[in-house]
């Protein structure tokens, strides 16, 4: 065995003379174990977070989205069409066309986002399983219907007893506007019925109203140009191989994005905090390291004739230097073990059993969702393993020229 591994494990597991240096070294211990355990839980929530909010985006966002890199609205031709849709792992290509309007119901009005779809939308199910109320179809341009996001369908008072007065929909026409031609054409106006109420998260549910598209072109006055075109995934297919082909195809005139890059701010802004959260919490485990430091540096001082000992046996400066940088990390590490064994079991509890409540009401979660991944695991035992170091370094060289009379 490595005689400062040796030396290292005999002053760990030895009692020491002075209790008041033992509890000191416990403290430290039961401290380090704390911070790692407490770092192992908060980043094993910020990954819950993270993929809970991909999962909520699964459940309206398509898995590809085709935009114009240039202008607001897209077209594409029936040649390009049919490349994209000759590419293998392709279900369904939605195009939709987006945009803001106002609607009229009973008094009240509500600044509403318009998403109108085609027959494609409904084929592919999408949204399907987020209908809470009503029948999952939209009907045509003469005849429309809309699913309504159930924000907007209780702040409106709409109700599907109610067959005679429909809901009113305008729209800026914003050609006659930049004119300054203001008469009763300048805002377009459109009527609909609600066929469903949608529950997916506040912000979709408080604003977003789906119609069909012919409906929307006739709002927005801009036949054959779209928003996007929205694409749905087979089962088991990379997003990203199919992104490269459809933008070979296409060009750097269009921009193609993942569900991801579709959030990638908020994504983005999730694994800063989760960054920054890390870097502090190493922070406080370096101040509680000083438990070490002053352990160690005890521990020096009590043993000054067990090294007096050992040199005279012949150890040389460079192995009493690495025995008590082995002892600090043999401290450090002990309490790092348990903190991870107790962080696992605490975040895997919180996984099964939510035992920790989210407190928000009507919440789409009834407690903090978690996710552990390996690697926080590995970076937070880095970060141990590096805060440890330079917390025994001083004790370390203190020993050394203590014994050795080195200034």
């Amino acid at each position: 065995m490595n005689l400062s591994l040796f030396i290292a494990k005999r002053y760990f597991f030895s009692k020491s003379k002075a209790s008041f240096i033992s509890l000191i070294s416990r403290i430290s211990m039961i401290s380090v174990g704390i911070e790692v355990m407490a770092l192992i839980l908060i980043l094993s929530v910020f990954n819950g977070l993270e993929d809970f909010q991909k999962g909520l985006f699964k459940t309206f966002d398509p898995d590809l989205r085709i935009l114009s890199a240039e202008q607001q609205r897209v077209q594409l031709n029936a040649s390009q069409l049919a490349s994209i849709r000759a590419i293998p792992g392709i279900a369904f290509i939605n195009p939709v066309l987006e945009d803001q309007g106002l609607i009229r119901f009973d008094q009240k009005q509500l600044v509403v986002r318009f998403k109108g779809v085609d027959s494609l939308f409904l084929a592919a199910n999408r949204l399907k399983k987020q209908v809470v109320e009503g029948e999952y179809f939209l009907g045509d341009s003469t005849q429309a219907f809309a699913f309504v996001g159930i924000g907007v369908f209780l702040n409106m008072g709409m109700s599907f007893e109610n067959t005679v007065e429909p809901i009113q929909a305008w729209y800026p026409d914003h050609n006659r506007l930049r004119r300054f031609s203001l008469n009763e054409n300048t805002i377009r106006s459109q009527t609909f019925f609600p066929s469903a109420v949608l529950e997916v998260e506040q912000n979709f549910d408080n604003q977003t109203v789906i119609v069909p598209l012919t409906w929307m072109e006739a709002l927005v006055g801009s036949e054959g140009m779209r928003s996007a075109y929205e694409i749905v995934l087979k089962d088991d297919v990379k997003d990203t191989q199919v992104k490269e082909q459809i933008s070979q195809i296409l060009g750097r005139n269009y921009t193609v994005q993942t569900r991801d890059e579709q959030h990638a701010l908020l994504l983005k802004a999730i694994k800063i905090e989760k960054l920054f959260v890390f870097l502090i919490m190493a922070f406080v485990m370096g101040i509680a390291s000083f438990t070490l430091f002053y352990s160690l540096s005890l521990l020096v001082i009590e043993k000054r004739k067990d090294l007096r000992s050992l040199m005279a046996m012949g150890i040389s400066p460079k192995q009493l230097l690495r025995s008590f940088l082995y002892l600090g990390l043999i401290i450090s590490f002990s309490g790092a073990i348990v903190g991870m064994l107790l962080g696992f079991v605490l975040a895997w509890a919180q996984q099964q059993f939510g035992i920790v409540p989210l407190g928000i009401p009507n919440a789409l979660i009834d407690a903090y969702p978690i996710q552990m991944h390996a690697m926080d695991f590995v970076w937070t035992a880095v970060a141990v393993i590096i805060i440890t170091f330079i917390a025994s370094i001083f004790p370390a060289r203190k020993a050394v020229q203590m014994t050795f009379e080195i200034k």
